[in-house]
């Protein structure tokens, strides 16, 4: 923990740099178009969780018609570039005052180009499914960004084409979309198909690394470290992590494309193993806090433990840090940090190991942590036992910091209700 006189110091730089990237527009389109493109892969993921469902029995029956199941996960998970690269326009675009939905389609155009048409057998063209997926996710969000700015360049220099006022409002749009459109699209072309620049290969290798760093075991830890720690210091980490949305949804896309063709994901950390296995509350594995604490004898712990027990079961805990409170307390400083790192780690030596499957489905982020952890690995019944394992080592980790706590504000607070429990107090 920072001393009390470098404290405000560091805290002022840090929350200059989170407001910095919280409002950068390119970053908050980013954001906004992965999230935006999460319940089509929620969609998708329930229809891949019925063509492979946890019960034998079940994909027996399931398994006559699991290419027509497969259909709408096709279309939508399968699909994720488009519908984020479409979502990122459309959130820059708003952010700079263009014409949200012509300049995101013309966005996609220029994806679609940059991706370009490959000859299928037996004659014709076709777009490469893979391409179209996980695997051109950050192609399409280059295209998304760089289409924007073009089109906004343009239109800057009034090189458009302009109507009389007498005109339609959404026909004079539609006009004023050409030259600027133009430009994208060209621009794409002659990048990648006159120039040879293949766009989307060239970035998905120069990502993979980034991928490998976050889906590593030093690479979990460290943003465990860093989600805590920032908390503790009374800093939403939500600016800070922003970046790793996209990484997060290309993992969790490629480990669903490797799920629907039967194969193993190759990915661990997706955002569900943090969700459901490390961050079980909330960020410091707070759902033991609050188990904890509703068996505190102090009036001051148990009565945040009843206030913030039912939200941190649905991964809300807001009532638990501001409650108790987490920030700038010492007290819990080191279980708030240590509960993460412990249970990240059991998890990623489980699932690497094979012994519990990986995460391969988007389920609701406010369900409970045994509900979400069996269902986003594919109904797997060892998830289940380890999500209950880390709540227990997390409850273990916690117990003695509140434990001590709660015996001196209870010394403050003068004799317990005869009727309360003794389990901190021991």
């Amino acid at each position: 923990m920072p001393t009390p006189s470098t404290a405000p110091r560091w805290r002022a730089r840090l929350e200059r740099l989170g407001d910095r990237l919280g409002r950068q527009p390119h970053l908050g389109a980013v954001r906004d178009g992965v999230v935006a493109a999460l319940p089509l892969v929620l969609i998708g993921s329930t229809f891949l969780l019925v063509a492979q469902p946890p019960s034998r029995l079940l994909h027996e029956l399931a398994a006559p018609h699991a290419a027509t199941l497969l259909l709408p996960y096709r279309m939508l998970g399968g699909l994720i570039s488009l519908y984020v690269c479409f979502g990122t326009a459309r959130s820059l675009a708003r952010r700079h005052g263009l014409d949200e939905l012509g300049v995101a389609l013309m966005a996609v155009a220029s994806f679609l180009v940059a991706v370009g048409p490959v000859e299928v057998q037996g004659g014709g063209w076709g777009l490469a499914a893979e391409r179209l997926g996980a695997g051109g996710l950050f192609g399409a969000l280059a295209v998304a960004l760089a289409s924007v700015e073009i089109q906004r360049a343009i239109a800057a220099r009034n090189l458009t084409i302009r109507l009389p006022e007498t005109a339609p409002e959404a026909i004079g749009r539609s006009f004023a979309s050409i030259v600027p459109g133009f430009a994208s699209v060209v621009g794409c072309w002659l990048l990648v198909h006159v120039a040879g620049f293949d766009l989307v290969a060239v970035l998905e290798s120069a990502v993979r690394p980034l991928v490998g760093v976050s889906d590593s075991l030093p690479g979990v830890l460290a943003l465990c470290l860093v989600d805590s720690a920032m908390w503790l210091i009374g800093l939403h980490p939500m600016a800070l992590l922003a970046p790793l949305k996209p990484i997060w949804l290309a993992m969790l896309a490629e480990n669903m494309e490797v799920a629907a063709s039967g194969g193993l994901p190759p990915h661990v950390a997706t955002r569900e193993f943090f969700l459901w296995f490390v961050w079980q509350g909330g960020s410091g594995g707070t759902l033991a806090a609050a188990l904890l604490l509703l068996r505190a004898r102090s009036g001051t712990l148990k009565a945040v433990g009843r206030l913030g027990f039912v939200p941190a079961l649905f991964n809300v805990n807001e009532p638990i840090l501001f409650g108790i409170p987490v920030v700038m307390n010492p007290r819990v400083a080191v279980p708030f940090l240590a509960a993460p790192l412990a249970t990240a780690t059991t998890t990623w030596i489980a699932m690497s190991a094979g012994w519990v499957a990986r995460p391969r489905l988007d389920v609701l982020w406010t369900l409970p942590a045994p509900a979400g952890a069996f269902l986003s690995t594919g109904g797997d019944g060892a998830a289940l036992v380890l999500q209950l394992a880390n709540l227990a080592l997390a409850g273990l980790i916690w117990w003695p910091f509140l434990r001590v706590w709660d015996r001196e504000l209870l010394a403050k607070e003068g004799p317990p209700d005869p009727a309360a429990a003794p389990a901190l107090a021991g």
